[in-house]
């Protein structure tokens, strides 16, 4: 006999959904709607828990391969449905210069492995700025496949256990297994947040507690009223005020927690339990009872058609700016709920129904769905795998367009056409842009190994040298800061080649050379980034006898603290070697754009001078406070290149036939290698490096 629904589980599906639909398109108004995430966790693991109880209960066993194919009828088809609607759309709307992020995270998605990918590039330096992609949110659909997987197992363990004596009963013995799981879960969950918050917002075992919360109110809750099926009505008002207080709860998450608020941590406590009253409280009677709501029709329909809609609503959010050439609006935005709402109630209707209840085809029967979503499967990875390719080869040819021009520098090249001495412009330049935007994030991607600790990595580079250090007839140059000097690299790698210097490079992501901790809400970065520090000051105090100059920059967005507190933290680090009679260089950090002007590159056609530029003010807007810290600083200088990066009010995205930027921040390496010359001369105007001889 089929069960009946449970109205107040469907009303919360209505309220998770439109929680996570509208913090999408209005992340804004509603800055903790992503809890409604949460909420999905706690049902999911509510219903199946109860679901493979009384299969235990009724048959003293579960029968894996039918419960996963069922999950598979109910869940694979609406979701390759919108994978492959959203693989069409990157095809037709989405520049190349985001095929491969896309293509590789709709792989993850369609072998339900999603979450793990975007821990992967959360924690990644290179990866950190990715745009969003048409299906990063199935991110929190592959974390409930995985659970779907390893849940019953932990039962049939469970069971197993219980069978091994007469003195535990099943019921016993899995609230044993899944109690202490959901615990260690947890444990690990407020571990993680706290420590890399980056990660743990998208892994499984961070997240398997919430699941564990919801199967543990299912055996207590069967426990209480053995039997029970469907919606229920609890007497008094006591229920009544319990199902308020979960909803009110709900709602207060949606509005005070935001990006800042460390999760799932502490904070997923709340929604966790907030959804967990609501489904204690059922359908309440009484003159309070939220239940009129609950039972409302367009309640009812929204919880029925909740996962087509958490599938439908996000690729057009990623799609449409594509499709209108500008960011969405508010008549847009409608739209897109509008949409999602009638395309859900077709799938639903037409495809998640259908294939859940088919006995077609042989659908029934679970080899036949494992290998008919596994053909399935097949086609998105395949469909996927050829756009890549081709977005890689595209990538390919740019690359080598790029190595022959910086082989061959053409006239006014990048930055010479903003020598502000002779500055000049090349009219068989115009149009040109190299790296073009599909190759300009490769220039970094494996160039100068072991010159660069990640995120979370403590230790020096051991292997970042060039030239013989040991020749005490060239200067030894140390390059001291974050990526943003990693930059620089290919300029004084070529005067070390040229035999002018020779070269060692201390860089780490995000970790500038000063004594202002950093400020994160990841405390692994945090305490990597302050280990780093330590260990740098160490190895330069050894260093410094073989030390003839230390160059430094840093991202001006990272540095905290009032202007004055960062020049006086400044220099009193640099201050370790200008009292040694080393000279500090500070370099004034690049202008940020803030986005990447890549993306606006790659649609924009025919390529010109003013192509996808921003204004000096909004590049220059966080304080660098470096160049003041150079001025009190014994033996310090300072050098500004804005120059050669803005024309006056305006910073261009592309110089001299040059793309500037690789990312959101970084400058290419291409352009980097054209503001060599200007540079050096300004070390040598002074004094910090000899000028060329012969």
């Amino acid at each position: 006999m089929k069960n009946e629904l449970r109205l107040e589980v469907q009303a919360l599906r209505a309220v998770a959904v439109l929680m996570v639909v509208l913090y999408h398109l209005w992340p804004g108004r509603l800055p903790g709607g992503y809890v409604g995430v949460d909420v999905f966790f706690v049902i999911s693991g509510f219903l199946i828990t109860a679901h493979l109880l009384r299969e235990v209960e009724s048959t003293g066993r579960v029968r894996l391969a039918r419960f996963w194919a069922r999950r598979a009828r109910r869940l694979l088809p609406a979701a390759y449905v919108v994978l492959l609607s959203s693989a069409i759309a990157v095809y037709v709307w989405v520049p190349q210069i985001a095929w491969a992020q896309n293509f590789r995270e709709i792989v993850g998605s369609a072998l339900y492995a999603q979450n793990w990918v975007l821990a992967s590039d959360a924690v990644d330096y290179l990866a950190s700025d990715n745009a969003p992609s048409v299906a990063q949110h199935f991110w929190t659909l592959s974390v409930e496949e995985q659970f779907y997987l390893f849940w019953p197992v932990l039962v049939v363990a469970a069971v197993a256990l219980a069978g091994l004596t007469s003195r535990i009963s099943s019921r016993r013995a899995l609230t044993l297994v899944l109690g202490g799981v959901t615990l260690a879960s947890l444990a690990y969950s407020l571990y993680l947040t706290d420590h890399n918050p980056a990660a743990a917002y998208f892994v499984t075992p961070t997240r398997a507690w919430e699941f564990g919360a919801g199967a543990l109110l299912a055996l207590w809750t069967t426990r209480r009223a053995p039997g029970t099926r469907g919606a229920r009505r609890e007497p008094g008002t006591s229920m009544a005020l319990v199902s308020w207080g979960g909803l009110l709860a709900l709602a207060w998450c949606a509005f005070a927690f935001s990006s800042s608020t460390a999760f799932p941590g502490v904070a997923a406590l709340l929604p966790v339990a907030a959804a967990m009253a609501v489904i204690v409280a059922g359908t309440p009677s009484g003159p309070v009872s939220p239940a009129p709501l609950i039972r409302l029709r367009p309640v009812q329909v929204l919880g029925d058609i909740s996962y087509s809609m958490y599938l439908w609503h996000w690729a057009p959010i990623v799609v449409l700016p594509f499709v209108l050439g500008h960011e969405l609006g508010l008549w847009s935005r409608i739209g897109i709920l509008a949409g999602t709402i009638a395309l859900s109630v077709l799938t639903k209707r037409y495809v998640e129904d259908p294939v859940r209840v088919a006995g077609s085809f042989g659908l029934r029967r679970s080899g036949v769905t494992f290998a008919l979503a596994g053909v399935a499967a097949t086609a998105l990875v395949t469909t996927s795998l050829v756009g890549s390719s081709i977005a890689g080869a595209a990538a390919d040819r740019a690359e080598a367009v790029t190595k022959r021009l910086n082989a061959n520098q053409p006239a006014c090249f990048g930055a010479a056409a903003m020598d502000p001495d002779h500055p000049c412009t090349n009219p068989d330049l115009v149009g040109t842009l190299v790296p073009a935007p599909e190759a300009a994030g490769r220039e970094e991607d494996d160039a100068y190994p072991g010159c660069f600790a990640g995120p979370g990595t403590p230790d020096l580079s051991t292997d970042c040298s060039f030239g013989d250090v040991s020749d005490t007839s060239l200067p030894h140059v140390v390059l001291v800061g974050d990526s943003h000097l990693r930059s620089y690299l290919p300029i004084f790698v070529e005067l070390a080649k040229n035999r002018q210097i020779t070269l060692t490079a201390q860089l780490k992501s995000s970790c500038a050379w000063t004594s202002i901790p950093l400020e994160d809400e990841d405390t692994l970065r945090v305490e990597s980034c302050t280990t780093w520090r330590h260990k740098l000051a160490r190895w330069l105090e050894a260093q410094a006898p073989s030390i003839d100059l230390v160059v430094t920059t840093g991202r001006a967005k990272y540095q905290s603290g009032s202007h004055a507190a960062r020049v006086k933290a400044f220099s009193a680090t640099w201050s370790s070697m200008g009292r040694k009679g080393i000279p500090v260089l500070a370099l004034r950090d690049n202008p940020d754009p803030g986005r990447d002007p890549n993306t606006c590159l790659a649609q924009t056609r025919p390529i010109t001078p003013d192509s996808c530029s921003f204004t000096r003010a909004h590049g220059l807007r966080f304080d660098d406070a470096m160049p003041d810290a150079a001025r009190v600083t014994d033996n310090g200088a300072s050098i500004d290149l804005t120059d050669f990066y803005c024309r006056g009010g305006t910073c261009p995205a592309v110089i001299g036939g040059v793309n500037v930027y690789r990312d959101t921040s970084h400058p290419t390496f291409t352009f980097m290698r054209t503001l060599a010359p200007y540079l050096y001369q300004r070390m040598v105007a002074l004094d910090l490096l000899e000028p060329r001889t012969g």
